[in-house]
């Protein structure tokens, strides 16, 4: 396996096509959904992939569809890019439109091969390494396509796939097609070893086998997609994008989609304008699904995975409007807390069984006891919960606890809930916020704080060219919206307590 492969498993992004640990549900999990009637959860967290059982389970973001479309009408390669707020849902959106596009189910646009793997961008990463990932999954994509279609793979995609697998010999030769001249008029490039090649061999090897999907495939064009690009600093990030602006972003046939956070045009714009102006259109925000939409979103999944048909969503509506209301519509985070609701009542309901059963046996000595008994507590669950939904009031009660016992698992100093509490109560913040919260300078409150709890996943964020506007998010948004976070007043001579609605002042003596 090469380092691509190796690190691309590390993410779980594996597609249908490969042996992966990302599938639905297995073993264990499926018994707690089978107490509610499913086969599988229709709470599962994991993105949409490029297939076609997958396309229906997306709902809204016609408009963001149309205007993908139309960017990739407006030339033969490019840039494109996705933002968004983490778990809102830009890997499954692509993922749907990348399917309708490659099989022609788009109303319009063209026919590009889809990335079955996407890149995932790591911390720390160099272009180089960079380059040889995107490399690896454009070869993966078209050996994929190929197996699928009962194709055979085209020749420099079998030797680009040698070559990037480190076996055979050190050098390799690939033919390059000659732009304007036709398909049969090609140049021959050598290829130094892999793990020594620079981005501008790279470059050529993601070219050939960009030709060969056009040439030998029939197809249009090709993606290739980097994700989770705010795991790089903006200086890393700068550099990624200088290295690829006039080598792997000037390939033919080759559409690149970055995906990250909200804002990641803008922050690419100010960080080099030459890169911005390779990219199509100024960027396609993904925001929040609407309400109406989560509940569409829900009944495709209950309707998809339900093994009784008198199951219905195991929690009520009223519990997914406070989920998604808590999460600003974020699906992953809504999801995530969903399947824990549910699992904490399934967990409660087993040990009342267990509890209260005149039957239960002390100890099971036998694989076959231990089989029924579990059996007997399945379908005493079973009868409780498949007509039924697990009512509001005590799915808030298990979100408290699961909450608060996850707040408490930070260990957050009394100074940081204190900024969370601030920032829940202002809305949003800035680094130029500092005295607001009773801090000395701009670099204490980004650094010891700001920068800190993001990348503990507790704020977001969004660039608005350099500057960077903060919210809370994930567990933290959900500590606020239940009260859970402690408030302390800084030892500083003035702060603001920030009430949801009115300011207020408050004067504080040492």
């Amino acid at each position: 396996m090469n380092q691509a492969d190796k690190i691309s498993m590390s993410s779980g992004r594996y597609d249908s096509n490969r042996s992966t640990p990302n599938t639905r549900c297995s073993g264990r999990n499926m018994e707690m959904w089978e107490a509610f009637g499913f086969r599988e959860s229709p709470y599962n967290t994991n993105p949409l992939k490029p297939r076609r059982e997958d396309i229906e389970l997306l709902v809204g973001r016609e408009a963001e569809a149309i205007e993908l479309c139309t960017q990739l009408e407006s030339a033969t390669n490019g840039v494109v890019i996705l933002s968004g707020l983490p778990g809102v849902g830009k890997t499954s959106f692509f993922n749907v439109q990348q399917f309708r596009l490659e099989n022609s189910m788009a109303l319009f646009g063209p026919k590009l091969l889809a990335a079955r793997l996407l890149c995932p961008v790591l911390p720390n990463d160099n272009p180089r390494s960079l380059a040889l990932r995107a490399l690896d999954s454009l070869c993966h994509s078209i050996k994929a396509w190929c197996s699928l279609h009962s194709r055979t793979i085209p020749k420099e995609t079998q030797k680009i796939g040698t070559w990037l697998a480190g076996t055979g010999s050190s050098t390799f030769t690939v033919e390059l097609p000659i732009m304007g001249l036709g398909g049969n008029v090609v140049r021959t490039i050598q290829l130094p070893k892999a793990t020594e090649a620079p981005i501008e061999a790279i470059a050529n090897a993601l070219a050939a086998l960009a030709a060969e999907a056009v040439n030998k495939l029939q197809f249009d064009g090709v993606f290739v997609a980097l994700e989770n690009l705010e795991n790089l600093s903006d200086d890393e990030l700068a550099s990624m994008l200088i290295s690829f602006r006039e080598t792997l972003f000037a390939i033919p046939n080759v559409w690149w989609v970055l995906i990250g956070q909200s804002g990641l045009g803008s922050l690419i714009q100010s960080l080099d304008p030459r890169v911005a102006d390779r990219t199509t259109g100024s960027g396609i925000e993904i925001g929040p699904i609407e309400l109406e939409e989560l509940e569409h979103a829900i009944a495709l999944r209950v309707s998809r995975f339900r093994k009784s048909s008198k199951a219905l969503s195991p929690l009520t509506s009223h519990t997914h409007r406070h989920l998604f209301e808590a999460s600003d519509g974020e699906m992953r985070s809504l999801f995530k807390y969903s399947s824990s609701i549910c699992a904490r009542f399934v967990k409660e309901m087993r040990s009342n069984v267990l509890k209260n059963s005149t039957s239960k046996p002390s100890l099971p000595n036998s694989r076959i006891n231990r089989n029924q008994f579990e059996q007997t507590l399945h379908n005493a669950v079973g009868e409780e919960l498949v007509n039924s939904q697990i009512p509001h009031l005590i799915a808030e009660n298990y979100l408290n606890a699961i909450v608060e016992s996850e707040l408490k698992g930070l260990f957050l100093k009394p100074m940081e809930e204190t900024v969370l509490e601030g920032i829940g109560n202002k809305g949003n913040t800035y680094a130029n916020d500092y005295d607001d919260f009773g801090l000395c300078s701009m670099q204490e409150f980004s650094s010891n704080y700001l920068s800190k709890l993001y990348e503990q996943k507790l704020l977001t964020c969004q660039h608005e060219g350099r500057e960077v506007n903060y919210r809370l998010h994930g567990i933290a948004k959900l500590s606020h919206s239940f009260g859970l976070l402690r408030y302390q007043v800084p030892s500083s001579c003035i702060i603001f307590k920030f009430p949801k609605q009115d300011f207020e002042t408050i004067t504080h003596h040492d």
